[in-house]
């Protein structure tokens, strides 16, 4: 009795437990899902500095099931350089959205990221060849051994430009007794627009006793040369015009309209003023300028979070920001522009470079 008591016992527990193994098995299957592809819509914009700011490249793909009920399926976008095998790649989580956009600016840092080689001497950047794909990981913060599926390779080559070139735009050349009238030598103004051919502006640094100058539309006196006009603060183009003249040594914003013949000299001082200084938005911290290098350089004490900006003469009249686009700057002025955002705090030298004529008005900042 007890024997066959024992057997009936062990019996049902077999199928208890075949039963349970059976719904484990059930709930951790999953059924065949769908893979992803990767579709590269290109913008046909050039890889240029002129051009940053402009999108350069769209990455979409479709959407991918690992077949289970509910599931969170987490896409990112990764990129390295051809032949690492994905070892190392740059990665662009996206969440749930099944695409990825990249302007001008992102893909050129990229490119220098990843590894493209810069010349010593002409400072230009070798061609480069990327590898792009899309991975798609189970769970909403998916580990590294999570599941995942990859899409198909897709490529990405191109040259980068040297961020730190000046753009060039139509120009004046600034020849005077200040540097020997040399054309061929003389710094420029510009008109900080490819299409502006009319309206130009930049810095000039006059020194000496002996304070004239002309404006030509070349580096040399065979193009177009403008003196002194008849009235104050015009221009003339005849070939025997007068000298243009400052009226004492100093950094002048120089203005010129070749159009209407009228200029303008406006003697400058620079300061750096905003809530990252110990003087917040109520007072400037000077700058100091070193016409060996050509630019305006302080070394101060910044609060963490806190934002600056360039302004001339203790006024906000000329006064110059960075213009944000999706939340960033790119390290060139323009007038009147958004505040600029610290790196962080502490001990810094900033620097101001006014020397390449409109559009290409740069700063920087380096922790001591």
């Amino acid at each position: 009795m007890k024997n066959w008591l024992t057997q009936i016992l062990g019996l049902c527990t077999a199928v208890l437990l075949l039963s349970s193994c059976e719904k484990d098995e059930n709930q951790i299957v999953a059924k065949p899902g769908r893979e992803t592809t990767l579709t590269t819509v290109s913008t046909n914009v050039p890889l240029t500095l002129e051009d940053k700011d402009k999108t350069y490249v769209v990455y979409s793909w479709t959407p991918v099931s690992f077949g289970y009920q509910g599931e969170v399926v987490t896409y990112t976008l990764e990129v390295d350089k051809k032949g690492n095998e994905f070892a190392s790649p740059k990665s662009y989580s996206t969440g749930a959205a099944l695409t990825k956009t990249f302007t001008v600016n992102e893909i050129n840092n990229l490119m220098i990221d990843l590894g493209a080689v810069q010349d010593d001497k002409t400072k230009e950047y070798s061609p480069i060849e990327l590898e792009v794909r899309a991975k798609a990981a189970l769970g909403a913060s998916p580990t590294a051994n999570a599941l995942a599926k990859y899409s198909p390779v897709t490529a990405l080559s191109g040259k980068p430009y040297n961020a730190n070139a000046a753009i060039v735009y139509p120009s004046l050349w600034v020849p005077g007794a200040y540097q020997g009238w040399a054309p061929e030598k003389a710094p420029l103004i510009a008109s900080g627009d490819k299409a502006n051919t009319k309206t130009y502006e930049g810095y000039i640094n006059f020194t000496g006793t002996d304070l004239n100058f002309k404006l030509t539309s070349v580096a040399a006196w065979s193009g177009t040369n403008y003196g002194k006009g008849d009235a104050d603060n015009t221009l003339s183009t005849d070939g025997g015009a007068g000298n243009l003249q400052v009226p004492s040594p100093g950094y002048y914003l120089i203005k010129a309209n070749t159009d209407k013949l009228t200029w303008s000299a406006e003697k400058t001082t620079w300061a750096v003023i905003g809530s990252a200084t110990s003087k917040g938005w109520d007072a400037d911290t000077p700058m100091t300028y070193d016409p060996a290098t050509g630019v305006w350089t302080v070394t101060t004490t910044l609060s963490a979070d806190g934002k600056i900006k360039f302004r001339a003469n203790s006024d906000w009249a000329i006064n110059y920001g960075d213009k944000l686009v999706d939340g960033k700057g790119d390290g060139l002025l323009e007038g009147g522009a958004d505040d600029i955002a610290v790196p962080g705090a502490g001990n810094y030298t900033i620097t101001l470079d006014l020397s390449k004529g409109a559009g290409n008005y740069s700063y920087t900042f380096k922790k001591n």
